[in-house]
């Protein structure tokens, strides 16, 4: 992810590992799903695969057993999560795996090079979205396609019983926006890939509900360091979180709750 963009892993979180395994608890809720739909825009076994922003390889990971003759390239600006996801897919990847250390916007790879790229959770955190899908785009092969991944905080998630979000919400989107971010993203997927010359834009939704894959595959997600990083950093203050924090417990206490998590997949084609 883009340094400059409105995310850093090392100061994200109150706890570096606390924060590693928040992203590891975002990629095992969904990615059974995600694999179905990647597939379904054309994913397959045997092509050279590109992952923008790949964080600390979790994801990665599952891409190299899903496409057992499939090399994929680890396009990481973060140096602690670079050589985060060097360590980890160690062992995992062999040969098929390269990790590049680079910005999404300007990653120093060869022109029609991929088959296919992902960027997953990443373009919520860059200052120029479109910049960075045209970068993409220029090093994609003629056919090949670009599948964003993201998020909608309004559409993010729904709890039984509610959890008080509203406050919270709009000032981590202030906050994110102050930082290049665009924590409204979802919504824009469809121009952003137009805009940088990709056609045949087409878009779905993942959801991920905890009546089927169990409420412990969300309690990392719930975790409050992200937001009491932001009270530490002087951003929102603990009467602006008092409320979330307050019905947050109440929900993890209740004996009987549900919760719902959204992803948005855009798709798009260079011709």
């Amino acid at each position: 992810m883009k340094a400059e963009g409105s995310y850093k892993a090392s100061t994200f979180n109150l706890e570096f590992e606390t924060e590693i395994q928040r992203l590891k608890a975002q990629v095992l809720i969904s990615w059974e799903k995600e694999a179905r739909t990647l597939k379904w825009f054309g994913l397959a076994d045997g092509m050279n695969v590109l992952e923008a922003g790949s964080g600390p390889g979790f994801f990665s990971e599952k891409l190299l057993k899903l496409l057992p003759n499939s090399s994929v390239t680890a396009v990481e600006i973060d140096p602690v999560l670079h050589e985060k996801a060097v360590e980890y897919l160690e062992d995992k990847g062999g040969d098929r795996v390269n990790h590049v250390q680079a910005s999404v916007a300007d990653t120093g790879l060869d022109d029609n090079t991929f088959d296919f790229a992902i960027a997953r959770l990443l373009f919520v955190h860059l200052p120029e979205p479109v910049a960075a899908a045209r970068e993409i785009f220029r090093i994609l092969k003629p056919g090949g396609k670009l599948v964003i991944i993201d998020n909608d905080l309004d559409l993010f998630w729904l709890t039984n019983p509610p959890i008080s979000v509203e406050i919270v919400r709009e000032k981590w989107k202030q906050v994110m926006a102050s930082r290049g971010g665009d924590l409204s993203i979802g919504r824009n997927l469809c121009r952003i890939l137009k805009q940088a010359g990709f056609s045949s834009i087409d878009l779905e939704a993942v959801v991920s509900h905890s009546d089927i894959i169990g409420i412990e595959a969300f309690e990392p997600l719930l975790d409050s360091g992200p937001i009491l990083q932001m009270v530490k950093q002087g951003l929102i203050s603990e009467s602006e979180i008092e409320s979330y924090l307050v019905s947050r417990d109440e929900f993890v206490a209740a004996g009987d709750r549900s919760m719902m998590s959204f992803w948005l997949m855009a798709c798009g084609e260079k011709n």
